[in-house]
C-alpha cells in the first residue's frame, strides 16, 4: 500500500505544483498590466515595476496555493481515473478513504512549504515591494518600514511610529520649522484618528521653542487640518493579512494595551489560519469529484470545473471576513464557517460513493 500511497501523492504534488505555477503566473501578469499605466510616474521605471511584480508572487503564492491545490488534484487524479488506475486501485483493495488520506498526506507536505513561505518570505517580501513603489512614485515618503514612516509635508515633517490603518495612527510626532529652516514646534500624540475636520491628535505634549526658550504644553486632543492624507497611508500601509502570525499577534497585544480596536487584526490572525486548512479541505473535496461527476470528463473541464470552484471559494472566504467585520461576528466563526460548509458537502458525497 505504500507504494500507491506515494503514488498518488506524487501525482498530487506534480499537478498542484503546475497548477501553482500558472495560478501565480496570471495573478503575476495581471498586476504587471495594471502597473504599467503608472510607468514614468516620479521614478516608476519598468524595472522597478519587475521587481514589484516578482516581490509580490509569494503572497500570491501563499493566497492562491488553496486554489491550485483543488486544481491540481482535480487534475492529477483525473488522469488516474481516466485511465483506470483508480478502479484498479478500489479492485485491489483500496478504500475511498484511504485515497482521501493519501492525497491529504501530499497536502501536509505541501502546505509545510508554502507555510513557511507565507510566515517568512511574504510578509518581508510585500513590505520591501510597498516601499519601493511608494518611494518611486514620489509620495513624499522618506522612509518606509517596520519602524514607521516619515512624511515631509511643506515646512512639516511628520513621524508615524504606528499605523492601525489609514483613518488611526499611534504615537505620531510632527516636527515644524519656519522659513530659516528653524524648528519652531515638536508635537508628540499617542494617538490620532482621521475626521471630517482633520486629524484629532489624542493626549498631545507639544514643546514650542521662541527666541531660545523651550514652552512645553499639554492637550488633551487637538486638531490638524492636514497631516497625512488616508488615500497615502492606504497605499504605504502594510495590510494586516500579508503579515506574519507573529507580527499580527505582537500588534494585537499593542492595541490591547493602549485601548484601540483589535477587530481587523483578529480577523486577519485567524484568516492565517484558514488558509493552510481551505487548502487541505481543497484536496479533500476533490477526490469525491473526480470519482463522481468528473470521471470520465476532459483535462480541460476538469480544469476548467477546478479553477471555478477554487476561486470562488477564494472569493466566498473573502466575502465572508469582509461582512463578518461589517455585522461585528466572531472573527473564528466568520473565518472558518466557508471551510466547514465545503467540508460537510464533501463528507457527503463521499458517504454517497
Amino acid at each position: 500500500m505504500k507504494i500507491l500511497d506515494r503514488y498518488i501523492a506524487v501525482t498530487v504534488l506534480s499537478g498542484t505544483a503546475i497548477a501553482l505555477l500558472l495560478v501565480v503566473g496570471l495573478e503575476a501578469f495581471l498586476t504587471l498590466i495594471r502597473e504599467l499605466d503608472s510607468i514614468g510616474k516620479g521614478g516608476y521605471s519598468t524595472w522597478m515595476i519587475v521587481q514589484y511584480v516578482l516581490l509580490g508572487l509569494p503572497r500570491s503564492a501563499y493566497e492562491l496555493f488553496p486554489a491550485a491545490c483543488l486544481v491540481g488534484s482535480l487534475t492529477g487524479m483525473g488522469v488516474l481515473a481516466v485511465n483506470s488506475e483508480l478502479v484498479a486501485m478500489r479492485a485491489g483493495g483500496l478504500s475511498i478513504w484511504r485515497i482521501v488520506m493519501s492525497v491529504l498526506q501530499a497536502g501536509v507536505l505541501m502546505l509545510v512549504v508554502i507555510v513557511a513561505i507565507g510566515e517568512t518570505v511574504a510578509p518581508v517580501a510585500e513590505e520591501y515591494a510597498q516601499r519601493l513603489r511608494t518611494i518611486a512614485l514620489g509620495k513624499h515618503v522618506s522612509f518606509l518600514g517596520r519602524d514607521g514612516i516619515w512624511v515631509r509635508e511643506e515646512e512639516r515633517y511628520i513621524y508615524v511610529n504606528r499605523i492601525i490603518d489609514d483613518r488611526q495612527l499611534a504615537d505620531v510626532n510632527v516636527f515644524e520649522f519656519d522659513e530659516s529652516r528653524r524648528l519652531v514646534s515638536a508635537t508628540r500624540a499617542a494617538t490620532a484618528t482621521y475626521r471630517d475636520d482633520g486629524w484629532e491628535l489624542q493626549r498631545v505634549r507639544q514643546s514650542l521653542i521662541d527666541d531660545g526658550a523651550v514652552r512645553k504644553r499639554y492637550r488633551k486632543s487637538l486638531i490638524y487640518p492636514s497631516l497625512i492624507t488616508p488615500s497615502l497611508l492606504n497605499i504605504v500601509v502594510l495590510k494586516p493579512e500579508n503579515m506574519s502570525v507573529l507580527n499580527i499577534r505582537q500588534f494585537i497585544a499593542y492595541l490591547e494595551d493602549n485601548g484601540l480596536d483589535t477587530t481587523q487584526y483578529q480577523y486577519a490572525f485567524w484568516g492565517r489560519f484558514a488558509v493552510p486548512l481551505s487548502a487541505l479541505l481543497m484536496l479533500f473535496i476533490s477526490v469525491p469529484l473526480v470519482f463522481g461527476s468528473l470521471r470520465s470528463s476532459g483535462t480541460g473541464q476538469r480544469i476548467f470545473i477546478g479553477i471555478l470552484l477554487g476561486f470562488g471559494f477564494y472569493l466566498l472566504t473573502r466575502m465572508a471576513g469582509q461582512m463578518g467585520q461589517v455585522y461585528e461576528l466572531n472573527p473564528v466563526l466568520a473565518n472558518f464557517a466557508p471551510g466547514l460548509i465545503v467540508f460537510a458537502i464533501g463528507l457527503h458525497m463521499l458517504r454517497r460513493l
